[in-house]
């Protein structure tokens, strides 16, 4: 993987997935802001761009275990999605809200963050499900009907939304919202690091929303930069 100063994050991230941990790992944001230079990403979080860069050069050393999603179609993609990263939600959500929604009434009094990272959770786990109804029951089968509608070299399908660019703005929207939202309770949670108090629920309940937090990283990075860009394009091109 070569690597220029000047490449956006996202682009870095397409090449070898396992960049993502990195970025993660230096507060660098590669989902919603990853549309940014690395230089400039770095600069704005006083980052040495070249500390970056050796990190990233070592992972050309290792053997690539990640999965390139080049030549996927937008059908492929789509369907990883739903049944890697929806499917996560789907089954992470409640088992974390318990856990959080436990350390928060047991350990409040003494650490009342925990109160505010379980009703931040609540709130963007809530508008999460929504979100992921309106991909899979809306913004989903329009993007997989423009890639039919060129296959099979047929004009573009008629949307009442008008352009896909239009239902992908509500959604990268929604991301933004996630994104925020989770990066408070990253914050409050001194980025998922229990005190030296804590118990062993509050010890899983927190490596357990970092998890939830990494996977949602990539999902996000997923649809914004690869899934999205695809549709817009495609449209395009019709």
């Amino acid at each position: 993987m070569q690597i220029n100063k000047q490449e956006t994050i996202a682009n870095i991230v397409k090449q070898d997935f396992r960049a993502a941990q990195i970025f993660s790992a230096n507060g660098l944001d590669f989902c919603c802001g990853g549309k940014v230079p690395l230089s400039e990403a770095c600069e704005k979080s006083g980052l040495n761009v070249e500390n970056v860069l050796e990190e990233l050069d070592a992972l050309k050393k290792q053997g690539d275990h990640s999965i390139s999603y080049e030549g996927w179609t937008n059908a492929q993609l789509i369907k990883h999605i739903v049944e890697v990263h929806h499917a996560y939600i789907e089954d992470t959500v409640p088992y974390l809200f318990q856990l959080l929604d436990k350390i928060a009434n047991v350990h409040g009094e003494r650490h009342p963050e925990l109160i505010q990272i379980r009703d931040i959770y609540e709130e963007a786990t809530d508008a999460l499900y929504d979100h992921m109804k309106k991909e899979e029951m809306i913004l989903f089968p329009a993007i997989e009907s423009i890639e039919q509608a060129k296959l099979n070299g047929k004009p573009m399908p008629p949307f009442p939304f008008g352009s896909i660019s239009n239902p992908i703005q509500g959604m990268e929207g929604e991301h933004d919202f996630e994104g925020d939202a989770f990066k408070q309770i990253a914050a409050l949670s001194s980025n998922f690091t229990p005190p030296e108090d804590a118990c062993n629920t509050y010890q899983v309940a927190f490596a357990k929303l970092e998890e939830f937090v990494n996977d949602l990283h990539r999902h996000i990075h997923l649809e914004n930069n690869i899934l999205f860009e695809n549709a817009r394009l495609l449209e395009q091109s019709l």
